[in-house]
């Protein structure tokens, strides 16, 4: 499609053509012997051109710490592919061409130019991504397409223009849907009929392409943004960027923070004007440093508040995630993941300070013959109301969770074997004293409880208590249910298994 708006534009001979001491300039720099002299020469045949090549020598642009007086002299320090390159920027800029289309402003056009190549030749430096002065030359190209098409398709780009001015949409994306191509391709294609370094052709073709799922050029990076910081300082019409715009950009391409944003566009501000007075360009409309820095300011000031916003939303959902993750949908307790973390916390705490740990296991009785008669409902009711006592009646550091169906455990840290026995008989009675109203009845359930109590941790792993629990567990079962049995240090305590 590229290929082919292109030839019809070059066919119909409305292709931009540099002046003749710039296509001399083309010719001769192929030539891997040429001499400054040689291109001083050349340049001399154009009074104008020769001029603006010494001011952009003297310019902070070209980075030159003294003065330079000759023409030889600056193409030898900004060297032959500079001057060429810079020589053609300048002709492209002066163009001046009386046939292009209504609606495209040369003046606006001409700023905007000036406005990327600056801007890219400053964040390049910010960001190291890529010579400062290829980064302006290319950045001073990378409109070029633009001109092609408001001089190349009069009629059609005039419409394009006028949607834009009317519709806030991005240019290049109306170009695609009226043209078939953007301004990016035709002015890579035309660059390279005119042999330019087929790197600078490749970033400014590729420059705003996100959807091509390929990395881009360190240039082309810069060229992104740089654009998007000319169209927030040298706005053309409704579809001109904001700052956010940039910001966000600058992050994502370059790297670049947003507290170096502000900075940033106040220097690039200032010296777009500065350029366009090197340039000999008639004024345009660019915006105050001051204006935009409080601009950046603002924005990321909302981007700050935002980023707050969602990191403590985010804070939240992860707590909600973990909440669930973590507790029984049923009774509310921690779950059998909570428990399992849990105990090997307290048990290697425990194991550290030397105080005695215990572990019970709880199992509601005959839970099977409850459900059967009055239904899983009711059972469900039951589980919670236990858990609710347990609960209820353990101490702040203990942790009761539900390990499984009708079985439930309480992990109890710095305790003795006296205060241990108390608890568990208390939460066996609280439980068996309890009432749950189900369809106008009063249901109630015992448990049984199995301890492990540890004083001596030299062989007290998590799975030894968890056997030693269950086995007291099974033996409160078999010798009647509705009771306490206990362990300390693995050795049970007979007397325990006791009717209340």
């Amino acid at each position: 499609m590229a290929e082919r708006l292109f030839d019809r534009i070059s066919a119909a001979g409305r292709l931009p053509t540099p002046p003749g001491v710039v296509l001399k300039l083309l010719e001769l720099t192929r030539c891997e012997d040429v001499s400054a002299a040689e291109i001083a020469d050349v340049l001399a045949q154009d009074p104008a051109m020769a001029a603006k090549i010494l001011r952009f020598a003297n310019s902070p642009m070209a980075g030159i710490s003294h003065e330079v007086t000759s023409l030889q002299l600056a193409v030898t320090l900004i060297g032959v592919r500079g001057v060429k390159m810079m020589a053609l920027s300048f002709a492209v800029l002066g163009s001046g061409e009386a046939s292009v289309c209504k609606g495209f402003d040369q003046t606006k056009f001409g700023i905007q130019s000036v406005g990327c190549g600056v801007a890219a030749r400053i964040l390049a430096t910010a960001s190291a991504v890529s010579p400062a002065q290829d980064a302006f030359v290319a950045g001073l190209l990378s409109q070029i397409g633009r001109s092609v098409l408001a001089i190349g398709v009069p009629n059609e780009y005039a419409h394009v223009l006028a949607v834009a001015n009317h519709i806030p949409r991005d240019l290049m994306a109306l170009e695609k849907q009226h043209l078939g191509e953007a301004y990016p391709g035709i002015g890579a294609e035309l660059l390279r009929s005119w042999r330019i370094p087929d790197s600078l052709c490749s970033a400014i073709e590729t420059f705003r392409d996100s959807d091509s799922g390929q990395e881009p050029s360190p240039l082309a990076r810069v060229l992104r943004v740089g654009e998007t910081a000319a169209g927030v300082i040298c706005p053309d019409g409704k579809s001109s960027p904001d700052c956010h715009v940039f910001v966000e950009e600058a992050e994502r391409f370059l790297k670049i923070g947003s507290a170096q944003c502000s900075e940033l566009m106040s220097e690039i501000a200032g010296e777009i004007e500065s350029t366009r007075s090197a340039f000999e360009m008639p004024p345009g409309h660019v915006r105050n440093p001051e204006d935009i820095q409080h601009e950046v300011h603002e924005r990321i000031a909302e981007l700050s508040l935002a980023m707050h916003v969602e990191n403590r939303a985010l804070t939240e959902q992860q707590g909600d995630l973990l909440r669930r993750a973590t507790t029984d949908a049923l009774t509310g307790l921690g779950n059998r993941a909570a428990f399992d973390a849990r105990l090997m916390l307290e048990l290697d705490r425990s194991a550290r300070s030397g105080t005695p740990f215990a572990l019970l296991m709880i199992d509601v009785d005959k839970f099977k013959s409850f459900n059967d008669t009055h239904g899983h409902q009711a059972g469900d009711r039951v589980l919670q109301g236990v858990s609710r006592v347990l609960d209820a009646n353990v101490r702040k550091i203990d942790c009761v969770a539900r390990y499984g169906g009708e079985e439930f455990a309480v992990i109890a840290p710095e305790s003795s074997v006296e205060g241990i026995r108390g608890l568990a008989e208390r939460l066996r009675a609280a439980v068996e004293d309890s009432r749950v109203h189900w369809e106008g009845q009063d249901l109630s359930v015992t448990i049984s409880i199995g301890v492990a109590i540890v004083t001596d941790f030299d062989n007290s792993g998590d799975a030894a208590i968890l056997k030693t629990a269950d086995a007291r567990l099974y033996a409160a079962k078999e010798s009647g249910r509705n009771r306490v049995c206990m362990a300390v240090n693995g050795q049970p305590a007979s007397a325990d298994c006791a009717a209340p």
